[in-house]
């Protein structure tokens, strides 16, 4: 995730900043300083790719409220989590569909809690566009549990639906790579979505769909191990 910490007090920007850091791992998160809300604007008007914002109410010259109306002007989607004393903000905060308001100081619980849902949201909305006889299909990449090669094509195993293209099963690897990091390939014929995995055993593993895909010796290691990642970093 990239996250905006917005904050004229540079002590509380840096001491937000460590704790998503060490809360969530410097390797799935980048924090980007900004001392007011007028510099993050100037991000959102060059193009600045950002997942959500944790903004501070009070501020000099442009207040966190004012900064959250001008960002719904660029993306009415990117979650805005307002750092506030002022509980009674709240009811204001909804106009700008606030995702969540943490008081000051932060309290480390309920700041993971929070991280972890931003990224079930961001995950929620990341979509996967598969194109068959012409037609766009859109679904989240949230609700494919499966690739299968069969032959020279890919079943997209999904939630609510199948879809077979042909097409190597490499292509529809880096298709999901490009928007989740939750892929595992457990067999030259499957790559699955760690996140609808029940159980794993030596040599199989059993998705929540009830199929049951084989893991390939040459895999076991490294199956579990992806998996104990997954869950450690999911904190489920």
């Amino acid at each position: 995730m990239r996250i905006a910490v917005v904050d004229d007090e540079p002590v509380f920007r840096k001491q937000i900043t460590q704790q998503i850091s060490m809360l969530y791992g410097k390797e799935n998160v980048s924090c980007y300083q900004y001392s007011d809300g007028s510099e993050v604007i100037r991000s959102f008007e060059s193009g600045f790719g950002l997942d959500c914002v944790f903004l501070d109410i009070e501020m000099q010259n442009l207040d966190g409220m004012e900064c959250a109306r001008q960002i719904r002007t660029y993306s009415r989607d990117i979650p805005i989590v307002f750092i506030t004393s002022h509980t009674e903000m709240a009811i204001e905060g909804y106009e700008v569909q606030a995702f969540r308001f943490l008081g000051k100081p932060v309290d480390d619980d309920k700041l993971l809690i929070t991280l972890r849902d931003l990224e079930q949201k961001l995950k929620a909305d990341e979509k996967i566009v598969l194109i068959k006889d012409g037609e766009e299909l859109v679904y989240n990449i949230n609700d494919l549990i499966y690739e299968e090669a069969s032959n020279n094509c890919v079943r997209f195993v999904f939630t609510k639906d199948t879809i077979e293209l042909r097409m190597k099963l490499t292509e529809a690897m880096a298709m999901a790579d490009k928007v989740s990091s939750d892929f595992f390939k457990c067999h030259r014929s499957y790559y699955i979505n760690l996140s609808h995995v029940k159980k794993m055993s030596q040599t199989d593993v059993f998705m929540d769909n009830s199929d049951i895909l084989p893991i390939a010796r040459s895999c076991r290691e490294s199956a579990r191990s992806a998996l104990l990642e997954f869950v450690r970093r999911r904190g489920r």
